[in-house]
């Protein structure tokens, strides 16, 4: 029975079973859609960019620049900073650090590039309660003093000759990287109007490879790349922070939050109507009002509820999308670009540049991957196949060019019997950088977002955006001890993680295009007779 108290509150007690809840909160919905009938569900369908919408989307995805320009701009002057490293150390400690072992100079350098992902887990696993705490625009806005914290510290740290504010400043800019990298997708999937919600997502993506490649030319010897001025690297984080701090308060909260989590509902309403430019929000404020009656009758959701019956199928695709990005093998292509094509036989200048060519590509083919992702002819499900297969080619031509390299080389010998196989390992990462960008790339940020309710969000992004990090650094950490142990086969390594992700793929995961979460949740839990390439084709 459900007592007074908890008839007054609309909850429902945690004694109840879970199928007596689910039959609950099915009822709610249909009464919610009986007072509210669906007479132009179609128009929230077919929205539209407007120019609300896309200042929003322009304002928030600056904290995604901001995340792009730190995963590149520590690779260029490596050279320069532990050279400073080890005279701060001399300065500070009166000793000298060695260049191997556990306290070296080495040390030190890889302790300031992997304490980047640690800062990342923390800001995911912080991202979903920041989000419902303070809002999906609030916890970006109050975000920017971190980054401005971390500025200042490793930019300062020339100057007093302390190399430990580097570190520290890393590991601020991580947290506020981690909590973006949650709140950005949030926020762009719920302003969407379903029939953009893709194209806008990825927009999250393409804001992370522009940024790269910027880094990348900052940090070219001409440019920022010296000795005096390398700092200036770091002093950059503050322009896309103070543009963020000028453009967001202008914008708009997300609807979905305000009515759902605040329960404004005359707010959200307004806000509604200003992203869509257009008074007729009928059907979609009817939409997250139901969302938002269905919440009110469940218990808050945390993340112990995530792994519960209810929940654990939509969590584990969630986790395993996000492992498909990381665990494909791209950051080695992204952290160890140089060194790879200088291995295979490139000088500095030639692997310098053709890493800034491999940026460029790859911001090139995410602009029309974020027009593939809502094409009538593809889906979320098809182009993520589509692109593990495509880095699965690559991946394995990679390893052919190297092996056939590396074969051709005698000691003492400059150069390779095969040189041109360097070249060949050129455009194959650029292959593989670009099957990245067709899917894996972009899609499992914002695909998360599409598996789950609105309570449920913040949660399960926290989840799958920490696993992302934790992958990430798994990654960064382990690929130089394998690439020293068995050089050129590593690479086969992320062959054999490809091809698990392309069966779990097409095995398991749905398609989300057009479709609503309580839509995508029936096929995920078996409630639909639809495979999940049935769906896909409907939604083409």
């Amino acid at each position: 029975m459900i007592s007074t108290n908890e008839e007054e509150k609309g909850r429902v007690p945690a004694a109840m079973d879970r199928e007596q809840q689910e039959r609950l909160l099915e009822s709610s919905r249909e009464a919610v859609r009986a007072l509210n009938p669906p007479i132009i569900t179609a128009n929230c369908k077919t929205g539209k960019l407007t120019g609300q919408l896309a200042f929003a989307v322009f304002a928030v995805t600056l904290s995604s620049f901001q995340f792009g320009y730190h995963i590149g701009c520590i690779n260029a002057p490596q050279k320069l900073i532990e050279k400073f490293i080890g005279a701060s150390h001399k300065k500070m400690f009166g000793s000298t650090l060695g260049t191997d072992g556990f306290v070296s100079i080495t040390m030190a350098w890889a302790t300031a590039v992997s304490i980047f992902a640690v800062g990342g887990m923390i800001g995911g696993l912080l991202s979903g309660a920041a989000a419902d705490r303070f809002g999906r625009k609030g916890a970006l806005m109050l975000n920017n003093i971190i980054a401005f914290i971390a500025a200042v510290l490793m930019t300062m740290s020339k100057y007093v000759e302390a190399y430990p504010m580097i570190i520290v400043g890393r590991l601020l800019i991580g947290i506020n990287c981690g909590l973006s990298s949650g709140l950005v997708p949030m926020y762009l999937t719920e302003v969407s109007p379903v029939n953009l919600r893709g194209m806008i997502g990825s927009i999250h993506q393409l804001l992370v490879t522009i940024a790269i490649l910027v880094s990348q030319v900052l940090g070219l010897s001409f440019i920022f790349g010296s000795e005096a001025r390398w700092p200036y690297i770091f002093a950059f984080t503050v322009v896309p922070s103070a543009f963020q701090l000028l453009t967001l308060p202008a914008c708009v909260e997300s609807p979905k939050y305000t009515l759902i989590v605040k329960g404004q509902d005359t707010q959200a309403e307004r806000d509604l109507k200003r992203l869509r430019g257009t008074d007729e929000v009928d059907a979609e404020i009817a939409d997250m009002k139901e969302e938002s009656y269905a919440a009110a009758n469940q218990e808050k959701v945390t993340i112990a509820d995530m792994f519960g019956p209810a929940l654990r199928k939509p969590l584990i695709i969630a986790v395993m999308m996000m492992l498909s990005q990381q665990l494909s093998g791209i950051n080695v292509a992204m952290f160890y670009s140089n060194s790879v094509f200088m291995n295979a036989g490139l000088d500095q200048a030639t692997a310098n540049y053709a890493t800034i060519g491999m940026g460029a590509v790859n911001v090139l083919m995410t602009v029309i991957a974020v027009w593939l992702v809502d094409h009538p002819k593809f889906g979320r499900r098809s182009l993520h196949l589509t692109g593990l297969t495509g880095m699965l080619f690559s991946a394995l031509l990679i390893f052919a060019s190297l092996r056939l390299y590396n074969s051709g080389v005698v000691r003492n010998v400059p150069g390779s019997e095969y040189g041109w196989a360097a070249y060949g390992s050129i455009v194959f990462i650029i292959t593989f950088v670009i099957s990245f960008a067709t899917g894996p790339g972009a899609i499992p940020w914002f695909f998360v977002s599409e598996l789950f309710h609105s309570n449920e969000r913040g949660t399960a992004n926290s989840i799958a955006v920490a696993v992302n990090w934790t992958a990430n650094l798994f990654v960064a950490l382990s690929f130089p001890i394998l690439h020293a142990w068995i050089n050129e086969y590593s690479f086969l390594l992320f062959c054999a993680f490809l091809v698990f992700f392309i069966y779990y793929t097409f095995k398991f995961v749905p398609e989300t295009k057009g479709k609503t979460v309580d839509e995508v949740l029936a096929v995920v839990n078996g409630d639909s007779a639809s495979r999940p390439e049935d769906v896909e084709m409907e939604s083409k």
